[in-house]
């Protein structure tokens, strides 16, 4: 129902736009509710002609001059822009901190590997922190890992760019990137449904296969220092 009451003080909260008799400038522009402009008029006889049509004045550009209201509903209008403001945020991308697991001694089919995994990561817009984590008498070859590190910046640099340089946290050593800004985002894959529980044995006792699993990059919930040592890297 469009509102017909005055505002005395300051307008709610809830009205957005000056509307009806918050509206004091003497003179409007107008454009009626099929959007046709009627040209510039009081702002009285732009509320009575709303009134009569049974619609609220809305003033919808306040910096133009003499400022431009529409006649329409007002309660409609708020609505369809909360659809619209709710449509957008749906389509914006949360991003998320991945994170990519190496070894001083990884091998170059499993780098190039994990470095796809990366670029697919920033592609969709998320950002990449590689951690190298050195044991033993590996942390006296921490240019290993610096080298290892100027390889990956070189080879992802068409989509990303160095948001932290490399850093070194006791045996780990770390470097993040985020995606080239101007980049196009691709969007991601709707989220795996869960896996079904693997087959029961046979009746002969046969084991069923197992089924392969596992990720190369997870997101990252806390700070690199509290993690634990990986396992299972090469």
């Amino acid at each position: 129902m469009a509102f017909r009451g005055r505002f005395p003080g300051k307008p709610e909260r809830k009205y957005d736009h000056r509307i009806n008799e918050m509206i004091h400038i003497p003179r409007v522009r107008v454009v009626d509710e099929n959007g046709q402009m009627l040209g510039e008029m009081e702002t009285e006889r732009a509320r009575l002609l709303a009134r009569e049509r049974g619609l609220d004045l809305v003033e919808v550009a306040p910096e133009s001059r003499p400022p431009v209201c529409k006649i329409l509903d007002y309660g409609k209008f708020k609505y369809a822009e909360k659809k619209k403001k709710a449509k957008a945020k749906s389509k914006q991308h949360a991003q998320e901190l991945k994170e990519v697991r190496l070894r001083p001694l990884t091998g170059r089919h499993d780098l190039e590997t994990k470095l796809k995994h990366a670029r697919g990561f920033l592609e969709q817009g998320d950002k990449v922190l590689f951690t190298v984590f050195f044991r033993g008498r590996e942390q006296a070859h921490k240019e290993i890992g610096r080298e290892m590190m100027a390889r990956i910046a070189r080879d992802l640099e068409d989509v990303a760019k160095v948001e932290h340089t490399v850093s070194q946290m006791g045996p780990r050593m770390h470097m993040t990137l985020m995606p080239k800004p101007g980049a196009k985002v691709k969007a991601k894959a709707p989220p795996a449904s869960p896996q079904a529980a693997p087959p029961a044995p046979s009746a002969d006792g046969t084991p069923a296969p197992k089924v392969a699993g596992g990720q190369d990059a997870t997101p990252v919930s806390e700070s690199p220092a509290t993690k634990g040592p990986e396992h299972g890297q090469s």
